[in-house]
């Protein structure tokens, strides 16, 4: 039996990267998975990409489309999910991006955007999940990063502020909803492999390496399974706490 057996989660962000990682290792441990891309015509081929691997190995997953930073959008989409599995039990939010930029360079909408993809997005899908959450006694992991906790590098001033935001609302929600029942926790990855990185100069990702003490960067499994770990019933007596997997690069 696995270790999310029966469970239905919800994976905003989960068509390629961490998101994907976590979609097909939580179905994998008998969860329902619901693959959420913003809806382009290649986000959708890799949604079904992830959806098709998942049904391959006998798990369960649809496809859904959804700017989470748009409320009607996830109004819809936690309608869909709901419609689909007839509850909810875990939502995880990966969906997240940032660029690095001289604060001369910054601009008031390059806040905005980074505020609402990384932040926004939160707030929104608890919002709406939290009612069906509540009925499940149900789990919410939200995706940080090593940014948010401290200045890793030069210039990620949107990045960085956005970041701790999430973390500082993922500790106020686990202190406010601990005694009805749902859980509030957040992750925060390093450098990990993924597409993103993969664009990165070479230049970048070894002084990347050489900033992370264990000496090379993270693999999407690596933060899946500590998603998975926080999902699960075993981490039934672990709230509010931000998980760094990021090679001790936190430790600065």
């Amino acid at each position: 039996m696995g270790r999310l057996e029966g469970k239905v989660a919800l994976i905003c962000g989960s068509t390629s990267g961490m998101g994907r990682a976590a979609a097909i290792m939580f179905a994998k441990e008998g969860a329902s998975i619901v693959v959420v891309g913003r809806g382009s015509e290649a986000s959708r081929e890799r949604g079904n990409a992830v959806v098709a691997e998942i049904e391959a190995q006998g798990g369960k997953a649809i496809y859904a489309a959804c700017d989470v930073t748009k409320e009607e959008q996830v109004v819809k989409l936690i309608q869909t999910t709901v419609e689909t599995y007839g509850k909810l039990d875990i939502l995880y939010n990966v969906a997240g991006e940032g660029k690095s930029r001289p604060l001369e360079q910054d601009t008031a909408e390059m806040w905005q955007h980074t505020f609402e993809t990384n932040l926004l997005s939160c707030f929104l899908t608890i919002k709406h999940a939290i009612p069906y959450l509540l009925q499940t006694h149900g789990a919410v992991i939200n995706t940080a990063s090593v940014a948010g906790i401290l200045p890793v590098l030069a210039n990620q001033y949107s990045y960085g502020a956005c970041n701790a935001g999430v973390c500082q609302l993922t500790r106020t929600l686990a202190k406010d909803y601990a005694s009805r029942g749902v859980r509030f926790n957040a992750i925060a990855p390093g450098v990990i492999n993924t597409s993103i990185w993969a664009l990165a100069p070479k230049e970048l990702m070894n002084k990347m390496v050489e900033a992370t003490p264990i000496k090379r960067i993270g693999k999407p499994e690596e933060v899946a399974a500590a998603a998975l770990f926080l999902a699960s019933d075993e981490a039934s007596f672990v709230t509010g706490q931000i998980l760094a997997v990021d090679g001790a690069q936190s430790l600065g």
